[in-house]
């Protein structure tokens, strides 16, 4: 197969001895024979993924859903391979309770600011010895929630749950509607904190589930590309403080995260897991089909990642960087001239 590609793509590319041609390519079916190979080669990559996926659940004794209903987790919650984390912070942790047997981290635990802006995960051994410092087991189920007291503590939820699956442990799963859903299901909560032992978590990463700028660019064309990005942004009329250009990557359609955000009463932010993420439900997408998933920053990705990945889709990319390199790149983007002029300062 590389020969083929070689041939196609270098015109000064030498037959083996004995090989013959069988007639001159014309340059035109040259670049439809290449895009055809680029996407075979994609598509294995793809099917290669959502196997290791597959292969990384087996070995555990006790299987986490990666939507978790409450009452699931009231009644499993004495399992002797099961780790809880907490995304807050540690004050509200200690004085205003948690799942007993929990563990408190935060979303900017996580990542750091690369050279270029981008805020991006830690290098995959960071990660890991985070994980072990949370106590967490290589044999262990994972649940991961939020208290809500910020759309932020949700972002980082779904965060965590795309690096356990970066690291290749996808027993884990979030806890549906987080706080606001254990309350509801009267689930015990306590107020004491102990001593963390480590943990003996070891990362075998599924690097393949990022994707980098540069591979990006080059691939989209041939994929559904889903921007997580609140509907005005992908539309170009409005944008973040932190991005620097207004419109959307060329072909690219819109799931924003906030479809799956709720307002509870008492002013905390949950998420509810649908059945089926509404553009997938509209455009009627086949779950085996390859999904590439960018926002202005990992966070967004991720949380179309998990809410996609509950619902069955499992061929799933995340760009980590985000519009933010993108935009640092400067990169194609549509739609750059439909918004209101900015006020002078």
């Amino acid at each position: 197969m590389d020969n083929i590609k070689d041939a196609l793509i270098n015109p000064s590319f030498r037959r083996m001895p004995g090989s013959r041609v069988l007639k001159t390519l014309d340059p035109r079916m040259c670049r439809h024979d290449e895009k055809r190979i680029n996407q075979s080669f994609l598509k294995y990559q793809f099917l290669i993924l959502a196997t290791l996926l597959l292969v990384s659940t087996s070995g555990f004794a006790f299987l986490v859903p990666p939507s978790v209903n409450p009452q699931w987790l009231v009644e499993n919650l004495r399992q002797p391979e099961l780790a809880i984390i907490e995304v807050s912070d540690e004050v509200e942790f200690a004085f205003n309770g948690h799942i007993p047997g929990s563990v408190v981290t935060s979303k900017s635990d996580w990542r750091f600011f690369d050279s270029d802006g981008a805020l991006v995960h830690l290098p995959i051994r960071q990660l890991a010895e985070k994980i072990r410092k949370l106590g967490v087991n290589d044999s262990d189920g994972v649940v991961i929630y939020y208290k809500g007291n910020s759309t932020d503590e949700i972002l980082g939820a779904f965060y965590l749950f795309w690096l356990f699956h970066l690291l290749g442990h996808t027993n884990v799963g979030v806890l549906d509607e987080g706080w606001h859903g254990w309350l509801n299901a009267n689930g015990p909560i306590e107020t004491n904190t102990g001593e963390i032992q480590a943990g003996s978590f070891v990362a075998r990463s599924l690097l393949a589930l990022e994707i980098s700028t540069d591979e990006l660019n080059k691939i989209r064309e041939y994929y559904l590309l889903v921007d997580g990005r609140p509907e005005s942004h992908f539309k170009g009329l409005t944008k973040f403080q932190a991005n620097p250009r207004y419109g959307r990557i060329p072909g690219s359609v819109n799931q924003p995260w906030q479809d799956y955000m709720r307002k509870a009463v008492d002013g905390r932010f949950y998420a509810s897991a649908p059945k089926v993420p509404r553009l997938l439900a509209r455009l009627k997408i086949d779950p085996r089909r390859p999904i590439l998933l960018t926002c202005l920053g990992g966070t967004g990705s991720a949380f179309n990642y998990a809410m996609f990945y509950a619902a069955g889709f499992h061929n799933l990319r995340v760009d980590d960087a985000g519009l933010r390199r993108w935009n640092t790149r400067r990169l194609p983007l549509e739609n750059t001239n439909l918004h209101q002029p900015e006020p002078a300062p």
